[in-house]
């Protein structure tokens, strides 16, 4: 069958893709290896797409990428690592031997939309993946505002964005 559309349905047991072919015929399949592995090694190339929009629908692999960041501990492990940031950034940790830190004046000047994006985290409920994979990259890109001084894009910026992507919908 032709997947011109695959969504992620998690039951207790496994994960499925339910696939709508060309015909309009729909069918659930258990994912591929071949979808499995290229979000084990396209993780970042993924997080991007979904980050600029790209839906979850638009392939097996975003789909399953899209699930895994979406998962409440995913999001409970991202809303503590940016209340680590917050923390060490007003304890005025140093630098520390053989890690990438943040930039301490960014964090500070951002720190109610970084707190703001952890709450929302940290919310119960459906996210967006788009949301979340951008406080994702927020969080991982060592070039991205959060670490580096230069950064095209604000923290405050960034921050906001994320938080305002994981709920697009109207309340």
């Amino acid at each position: 069958m032709t997947s011109v559309r695959s969504l992620p349905v998690m039951n207790s047991v496994c994960t499925v893709l339910v696939a709508v072919g060309r015909d309009g015929r729909v069918a659930a399949e258990r994912p591929r290896l071949r979808d499995r592995l290229a979000v084990h090694w396209r993780a970042q190339r993924l997080d991007r797409e979904l980050a600029d929009g790209v839906p979850p629908e638009a392939s097996a692999a975003l789909a399953l990428r899209a699930q895994r960041l979406t998962e409440p501990d995913w999001r409970w492990s991202m809303a503590g690592a940016l209340r680590r940031v917050l923390r060490d950034a007003n304890a005025n940790r140093g630098q520390r031997f053989g890690r990438v830190t943040p930039n301490v004046r960014a964090v500070k000047s951002a720190s109610e939309e970084l707190s703001r994006l952890a709450d929302t985290l940290d919310d119960p409920g459906p996210v967006a993946a788009q949301g979340v994979a951008r406080a994702w990259l927020l969080l991982t890109d060592g070039t991205g505002p959060l670490y580096n001084a230069r950064s095209r894009v604000s923290l405050c910026a960034g921050a906001t964005r994320a938080a305002r992507d994981l709920r697009p919908w109207p309340a």
